[in-house]
């Protein structure tokens, strides 16, 4: 990139170098710089040619934009410090000097969260995923402005979920700002497999994952916590990627219909296990009916672990005031 002369015509109108004259005696080790690195709007003679002092702060070139490289014919620069009245420059065989003007990188990313936050920040409910229009891309700012970002305006179409909203640096002039526009969507924590998982193999926690997904295409019947589904078994192939559903999954049957299992009548103080056939299959927590092989009776009980079923007795009722009362004499 050429770096044109825009400002040093203006400075000499303007009468900035009256009264310069500088000496010869100043300029006997004055000499071009083969490269120059900027921190602001303008390239001044004091970043191109070494040992000059007076004068070095008048602005004769503008400078690349912030993160850009850029390069000023040496010609040019001598023939600029000459109508300043500085000469005796030695060129030292240059015929460019490299201008660099290091960036603050501001990414898609940063301005993404900033927004999500300024959003939340004014009542915006759940997980937002902003997305910036694609026309909208990382903006880089000189190294020195180390301000925050800040939002000076927003505007959202809750129906759409289109918005506008300005940025800029938190020290920055009225004209600095930036208008950014693109769409925030609610999203929701999703439970999907890691890789095709087949039927009938109780899950893991290595063969899921969580992503996100737009929350209004996330049905009611979609599993949405891990532990909901760490020990389930799938009733058919799992697609990776793919949401869980409720009626894709199933409870490991603990107890199988005809199996002789451990019996457990439980009361207060009190234990007793006995054998039985199970009348029907069982997962943890379903109620099934057991008979008892001698009495041929029938009894319900929870699955309590695998071929294990629970009876649990009943709790004897409270005693009142009016069972303690003694009757009245006849």
């Amino acid at each position: 990139m050429k770096i044109r002369s825009r400002l040093f015509h203006s400075l000499i109108g303007a009468g900035l170098i009256a009264g310069l004259a500088l000496s010869p005696a100043l300029a006997d080790q004055l000499r071009l710089r083969a490269e120059a690195v900027i921190d602001g709007d303008t390239v001044r003679l004091g970043h191109l040619i070494e040992g000059l002092e007076k004068g070095a702060d008048i602005a004769v070139f503008r400078a690349p934009a912030p993160g850009a490289r850029g390069t000023i014919r040496a010609d040019r620069v001598i023939s600029a410090a000459r109508e300043m009245g500085i000469d005796g420059i030695d060129a030292d065989g240059l015929k460019v000097i490299s201008i660099t003007r290091p960036g603050r990188t501001i990414s898609r990313n940063d301005l993404q969260a900033l927004i999500g936050r300024a959003f939340a920040e004014r009542g915006a409910k759940g997980d937002l995923d902003v997305i910036l229009d694609d026309h909208h891309a990382a903006r880089t700012v000189d190294i020195a402005r180390t301000d925050a970002l800040k939002v000076t305006n927003l505007a959202r179409d809750t129906a759409s979920g289109r918005f506008e909203v300005k940025v800029a640096l938190a020290g920055a002039t009225t004209g600095e700002t930036w208008t950014l526009t693109g769409s925030i969507v609610e999203t929701r924590d999703v439970v999907v497999p890691v890789s095709d998982l087949e039927r009938g193999d109780a899950l893991q926690a290595k063969d899921l994952t969580i992503i996100k997904r737009p929350a209004n295409t996330v049905g009611t019947d979609v599993v949405t916590a891990m532990n909901d589904l760490i020990g389930m078994i799938p009733r058919r192939v799992l697609k990776s990627g793919e949401p869980v559903r409720q009626t894709d999954i199933a409870k490991p049957i603990l107890v199988e219909k005809n199996q002789l299992v451990s019996v457990v009548y439980a009361s207060k103080g009190l234990s007793l296990t006995m054998r039985g056939r199970a009348q029907a299959n069982g997962a943890m927590g379903e109620t099934i009916r057991i008979q008892n092989p001698q009495s041929k009776r029938f009894v319900e009980g929870m699955v309590t672990g695998p071929a294990q079923i629970t009876i649990f007795a009943a709790p004897a009722p409270a005693a009142t005031l009016a069972d303690a009362t003694t009757p009245p004499r006849r």
